[in-house]
């Protein structure tokens, strides 16, 4: 296979080339087509290999400003650090530590739940909106269920992003604060449970909201492997696989859900 330097050609002129469309569905036929989101990285380490191989080969290891920045919504994690592949974890684990009861059950990847299947959830750049910094914001919404109580919750976590100029394809994230809320804030008996739940133990604002500064800043690196205008593929800090698909049209994280 011929081995081309950094593509120069613009997003409207890009075609993904064909092994590498290839290993990516022989990724996703083994996960997402399935329905696994949340997967052991020892399950796809071979694919892993080889689209890190391709993406180095064909120069898409690396961050470029056009492809980096958009909306996007995470689709494949191998992450299974304190957290199961149906996704449920403590409270604690969900939110650095921050809000009680640290041992509540939670069950993330709600999306579906909240009706809010195929919208974006991953913020970078002008659209996640940072009044810090605006063209390096960095956010998630993250769509969760406290499991004892069966409500929805929303948790939006801020950000910023920096490119390490001394590492090809490295984006530095540095994760500010959160808040929490109810998914639901209209449903009366929603928040109803939701205060019940977590107010004896939070400070809370009128709407059940808990706003959260990160006193010491969590810090992590994602290393990408592919970067294209419809993929990016990282390896977090903890060696663990992110895929996240580019969600054309949005309108970036304050537009109306």
């Amino acid at each position: 296979m011929q081995a081309p330097t950094a593509p120069t050609a613009p997003t409207a002129a890009y075609q993904r080339d064909p092994e590498l469309q290839a290993a990516l569905d022989a990724l996703f036929a083994e996960t997402i087509d399935k329905g696994r989101r949340r997967v052991p990285h020892s399950e796809v380490q071979s694919h892993v290999e080889r689209i890190t191989q391709l993406g180095r080969s064909l120069g898409l290891n690396r961050v470029r400003p056009e492809w980096n920045d958009g909306s996007f919504q995470g689709m494949l994690t191998t992450n299974l650090t304190g957290i199961t592949e149906d996704n449920v974890c403590t409270m604690a684990r969900l939110t650095f530590g921050k809000v009680k009861p640290a041992n509540l059950m939670v069950q993330t990847d709600q999306k579906a739940a909240a009706n809010m299947t195929g919208k974006a959830d991953e913020w970078k750049g002008p659209l996640a909106a940072s009044a810090q910094d605006p063209a390096h914001g960095y956010c998630i919404r993250t769509y969760f269920r406290l499991i004892d109580v069966n409500v929805m919750g929303c948790m939006l976590v801020q950000g910023l992003y920096d490119i390490d100029s001394q590492k090809e394809g490295a984006l530095g994230v540095t994760f500010t604060g959160f808040r929490l809320q109810p998914a639901r804030p209209s449903d009366p008996e929603d928040v109803r449970k939701w205060r019940e739940a977590l107010g004896p133990h939070n400070e809370m604002d009128e709407v059940g909201g808990i706003d959260i500064v990160l006193e010491k800043p969590a810090r992590t690196t994602l290393s990408y492997i592919v970067m294209d205008p419809e993929w990016n593929l990282a390896i977090s800090g903890a060696g663990t696989l992110m895929c996240m698909k580019a969600v054309p049209g949005d309108k970036g994280v304050n537009a109306p859900m």
